[in-house]
C-alpha cells in the first residue's frame, strides 16, 4: 500500500476515468454532440456514454488478459498510460456511430492502437497497476469441454 498520503497532498492515481471532459480535451466536442443528437429514437439516451464505456471495457479486457495485471475496482477506469489509445478508439467509434467514414490514416492508427493493446494483453508491455486493485477475472479462451450434453454416436452404429 505504501505510506499514508500527507493531509492536503493530492496523489495522482495510476488509473483514470475517460469522460466527456477527456474527449473535449482531444477537441472532439462537435463529434460528441453529433453522435448524441443524430438519429436518436424517442427517449433514447445519448450514445456517447455507452460508446465510452464500451471502449473502457475493451481496454480493461485487454489488460486483464495478462495474468500479471490487476484491474481497478472502479469499472470506469483504465491505466493512465492507455488514455490516448482509448481516446483514439472512442473517436473512431463515435464517427462510426454517425456513419462518418474513417480516413486511411485513422484506420491505420486504430490498427496500431489495437496492436498496442494486444501487446498489453500478451504481457509484452507493462501497464500501471491500480491503487484499488482487484484480481483480474480470467475468461477461458477456449470453452471447457462439455461432458454428457449430447449422446455420442459410434461410427458403426446402424441405428443412427
Amino acid at each position: 500500500m505504501g505510506p499514508p498520503t500527507p493531509p492536503g497532498f493530492f496523489k495522482m492515481s495510476n488509473w483514470i476515468s475517460i469522460t466527456l471532459a477527456t474527449l473535449h480535451e482531444a477537441k472532439v466536442a462537435a463529434l460528441i454532440d453529433a453522435c448524441d443528437s443524430a438519429a436518436l429514437a424517442d427517449g433514447q439516451a445519448n450514445r456517447s456514454a455507452g460508446i465510452i464505456q464500451g471502449v473502457v471495457d475493451h481496454v480493461r479486457r485487454k489488460v486483464a488478459s495478462c495474468r500479471r495485471n490487476q484491474l481497478d475496482s472502479d469499472l470506469t477506469t483504465i491505466p493512465k498510460g492507455l488514455r490516448d489509445i482509448a481516446v483514439d478508439l472512442i473517436i473512431a467509434r463515435l464517427k462510426t456511430a454517425i456513419e462518418q467514414d474513417l480516413s486511411q490514416d485513422e484506420r491505420d492508427n486504430i490498427a496500431r492502437r489495437e496492436r498496442d493493446l494486444n501487446r498489453v494483453a500478451n504481457c509484452d508491455d507493462v501497464v500501471d497497476q491500480p491503487d484499488n486493485a482487484v484480481v483480474a477475472p480470467m475468461e477461458p479462451t477456449v470453452p471447457p469441454p462439455a461432458f454428457g450434453d449430447k449422446p455420442h454416436r459410434r461410427q458403426n452404429d446402424v441405428n443412427g
